[in-house]
Order: structure tokens, then sequence, then C-alpha cells
């Protein structure tokens, strides 16, 4: 992949997150990702990781 290709992806699956949350109702404080399977990171690579191992 090239890394626009990925930067593109990335966000796409980091905003869909966010939304996934938002209308749960759930409020996710910046620097905490939060998975639709109730999955918490602190770290953003460890959530795209869980995305790519759980979710593919």
């Amino acid at each position: 992949m090239t890394g626009l290709f990925r930067r593109a992806v990335r966000a796409y699956q980091l905003r869909c997150a966010r939304e996934d949350a938002r209308s749960r109702g759930i409020v996710v404080p910046l620097g905490v990702w939060v998975c639709g399977c109730q999955h918490v990171s602190l770290d953003r690579l460890a959530f795209v990781r869980h995305l790519g191992e759980v979710h593919a």
C-alpha cells in the first residue's frame, strides 16, 4: 500500500470508530480509541492492530 492510501484507510477507520461511539452515546476523550466491540486502547497503533486482527 502506498503511504497516502494507508493514511486514508487509517483516517476512515478512526472516524468510523468515533462515529460509532457517538451514536451509542459514549463520550470518548482524545487519545482513547474505542471499538464497537467494547475494546478500548490508549494507543492508536494498538487500536489499528486490534481492527486488523479481530475485525478483518
